[in-house]
């Protein structure tokens, strides 16, 4: 069998020397951008399994960083990579700035769940399927939202939709694989050397939380932990301080809804106001700010200085209808 069959990404070529690198073509010319380094590579059951490399592109002799992101999204979400282009084109500030996005493909066809991965296969008809797993509220600490399981081993929440999973057949939705490219990275706020680096990215995120409303009209959506980003590095040339993520944003003039599965987010940060029902706003996204200095304060001494508080631990999971 080769990588392929054995369900290696084959968008992801290696070279004779090792090397790993991806190839794009953008506006109407080929790239090649090379795999420098695994940033992120999210372990979960049923979910996003978003991973992200740094990289750059070949012939480049700056070696201009850039990030690539790779996510397994639900088909009816719109692209975030149309929703990041978009901020770039207008000049808005102090968020990721777009490069280049595609639904991958393999054999030419859509790299997705029922299709590529499952082969047409219905599971549903499996004799020992049992659709009454998937309705459970709670099993051993994990929580399942929407088709995804996540389990608190993280101090700065878990993202999800904050509706309870209890509908048949949630969890054989479709995904898609999706790529963005950006050109900024940097690291968690919450990593801040000091206490003015701390508070100076938090006040240019929100900068770029405003510009991102003024000038496109849009809410980020998930204002929390992981999506507030610090650049302390000279030699980067991010922005110092950036939003990103914006795969749960919100236009705020949509003519329909989003496709999002309830209410989405990460939990621990969101408005009270949100958590109670109440339609998204601006002024909900500056809360989500307070509760992450709030969150910060309580769960970090320093930059490699963390710790769990049981007691703040479980807002992330608590059902709020209870």
């Amino acid at each position: 069998m080769n990588n392929e069959q054995l369900g290696y990404d084959p968008s992801i070529i290696s070279m004779s020397d090792g090397r790993r690198f991806i190839e794009i073509i953008r506006d109407g010319h080929s790239e090649r951008l090379i795999l420098d380094r695994l940033m992120k590579r999210a372990p979960c059951i049923a979910g996003r399994a978003t991973t992200c490399w740094i990289a750059h592109r070949e012939g480049d002799k700056s070696h201009a960083p850039l990030v690539i992101k790779d996510p397994w999204q639900y088909p009816e979400r719109e692209e975030e990579g149309k929703l990041l282009a978009e901020p770039t084109e207008k000049g808005v500030v102090n968020v990721a700035r777009y490069y280049y996005h595609e639904t991958v493909q393999v054999g030419g066809n859509l790299d997705d769940i029922r299709g590529n991965v499952r082969k047409g296969l219905d599971v549903t008809q499996a004799t020992n399927y049992r659709p009454t797993r998937f309705q459970s509220s709670s099993v051993a600490n994990a929580i399942v939202d929407t088709g995804r399981i996540c389990r608190s081993t993280s101090r700065t929440g878990c993202k999800r939709s904050s509706s309870r999973a209890g509908e048949h057949g949630r969890a054989l939705q479709n995904r898609v694989h999706r790529r963005v490219i950006i050109r900024d990275y940097g690291s968690p706020v919450y990593r801040a050397k000091s206490c003015i680096s701390l508070l100076s990215a938090l006040e240019n995120c929100i900068k770029g939380y405003e510009s991102l409303h003024t000038k496109v009209g849009f809410l980020q959506g998930d204002i929390s932990t992981g999506n507030l980003i610090l650049n302390d590095d000279e030699a980067n040339p991010s922005w110092s301080a950036f939003l990103i993520d914006l795969d749960l944003a919100i236009k705020e003039q949509r003519e329909r809804p989003s496709g999002a599965r309830g209410k989405t987010g990460t939990k621990a940060f969101m408005a009270i106001g949100l958590l109670l029902g109440e339609k998204h706003s601006f002024m909900y996204g500056l809360e989500s700010f307070f509760w992450i200095i709030f969150w910060i304060c309580i769960h970090y001494n320093g930059p490699d200085e963390s710790r769990i508080v049981p007691r703040f631990e479980k807002w992330n999971y608590v059902d709020w209808k209870s």
